[in-house]
């Protein structure tokens, strides 16, 4: 009589751990019955997967069976049903040619029927592969139907929250780290380096993080502009949109500079013609004393070297800041002037949402208490639904604090002391872009 090398293989998926018949236990124990009630099987090993979907191939213990499988340690592959093996076509067919290429069967304990050993029995497999693969895919829309509404109310459905949110009532609400966010998201857009606002992140607020971290949970995070998914609404914003998306324009900025040299208007500078962002270069002259002078330019990313724009241009540094200093405070006057008057058109919707969100709320109470029917509710949701998404949304007040901080300066006299760096800081916190046409003409943009 000769000897069977039998593997178990156990999965289970997050979603149908606890129905009866699918747990780990009670797989394991079904396989280690049936290898018990066979004088010819030995165990060979038990690989599990917890939590793992049968639709994906790259399951940890799943690839070390097979693996075994190639040694040729395994002679049958023992599991209780065949969604337990997989539930995709594609890589069940996969598996299987792996399976005979090296002389190893499967049997499903449970489903004794199906039979790999003739060419029907593989079409009947295959068969209900391809309807075990539809039920999945129902499943997962199903599923994701119900996540999308919960997330169309507003509810949390993790436990990881961004940094100045509780989870309240199974909802998002600022805490008192919300000012911390603030600050981040501030402190970010004057100096425009990922790795300054890191730094001081550590040694002024004790949180430790890498710049794919601070970009994705907090700086690209929309949930601070109370936005997520599809739903503008999903909970209270603690950063205002004009801050949030001009740290998203700072991001969004991909031209690299010569990092050996700290530029002024790194970032900020713009092509009047072909919008691309302008890029630094230095050059250098000796010093009769030895050594160099070097003096740093600009030049559109779109004329050099790409040649696909006609402003080839190259502005000095040096031009850009006579030119902020002789005209800066006169523009910022003009600027706040501007902001003034049309804030005083500026229609406040607030209390018309907040309205509307109160009686989208209340439906739900008239047809729990029988007044309306689930048609009306629906009618009158959806109505409602509809004006909301039309009201414009509020226009942010902007922070005029710094840009009337430095109408105050004596600008010509502090400028001369502060370090490129520094220089940078300062025209970061009043400039959104500058726009260079081809003739050098500026034109500033502010925040």
């Amino acid at each position: 009589m000769s000897i069977t090398n039998v593997a178990i293989y156990v999965r289970v998926s997050t979603d149908r751990q606890a129905k009866k018949g699918d747990s780990i236990d009670e797989q394991l124990s079904t396989c280690k019955n049936y290898i018990a009630s066979k004088e010819n099987m030995v165990l060979a090993g038990v690989y599990i997967d917890d939590g793992i979907s049968g639709r994906k191939i790259k399951r940890g213990d799943f690839e070390q069976l097979l693996d075994d499988v190639r040694l040729g340690r395994v002679d049958l592959i023992i599991f209780t049903k065949l969604d337990r093996w997989f539930r995709s076509l594609r890589h069940y067919l996969n598996t299987q040619a792996i399976l005979e290429a090296n002389h190893c069967d499967w049997l499903a304990v449970d489903q004794p029927y199906f039979d790999t050993t003739t060419p029907h029995g593989r079409a009947f497999v295959a068969q209900s592969m391809t309807f075990a693969e539809l039920e999945a895919e129902n499943d997962s829309v199903r599923i994701r139907d119900v996540f999308d509404y919960k997330y169309r109310q507003g509810e949390v459905l993790s436990g990881k929250v961004p940094l100045g949110y509780s989870i309240e009532n199974k909802h998002l609400a600022p805490n008192q780290d919300a000012g911390k966010a603030l600050h981040i998201f501030q402190f970010y857009a004057e100096c425009g380096s990922l790795n300054q606002t890191i730094a001081h992140l550590e040694s002024d607020m004790g949180i430790i993080m890498s710049q794919d971290n601070l970009k994705k949970s907090i700086l690209k995070n929309k949930k601070y502009i109370g936005a997520f998914r599809d739903n503008d609404h999903y909970c209270p914003a603690i950063i205002p949109a004009e801050l949030f998306n001009r740290v998203q324009e700072l991001l969004a900025i991909n031209v690299k500079s010569n990092q050996k040299y700290s530029y002024v208007f790194s970032g900020l500078l713009r092509c009047a013609h072909c919008g691309q962002a302008f890029s630094g270069f230095t050059r250098k002259t000796k010093k009769k004393a030895g050594g160099f002078y070097t003096y740093p330019y600009y030049k559109c990313h779109g004329a050099y070297p790409n040649k696909r724009c006609v402003n080839r241009k190259i502005v000095p540094e040096s031009s850009i800041e006579r030119y902020l200093l002789a005209n800066t405070k006169t523009l910022l006057q003009e600027h706040i002037a501007e902001y003034e008057i049309a804030s005083a058109k500026i229609i406040d919707y607030d209390s018309r949402r907040v309205a509307l969100l109160k009686k989208i709320d209340k439906l739900k109470d008239l047809y729990i208490n029988d007044i309306i029917t689930m048609d009306e509710l629906k009618r009158d949701k959806e109505k409602y639904m509809k004006e909301l998404e039309d009201l414009p949304r509020n226009q942010d007040q902007k922070d005029l604090a710094p840009i009337k901080k430095l109408l105050k300066m004596d600008l010509d006299s502090i400028y001369k002391t502060l370090d490129p760096a520094e220089r940078r800081q300062l025209w970061r916190s009043v400039v959104r872009e500058i726009r260079i046409d081809d003739h050098k003409n500026l034109k500033i943009i502010f925040l």
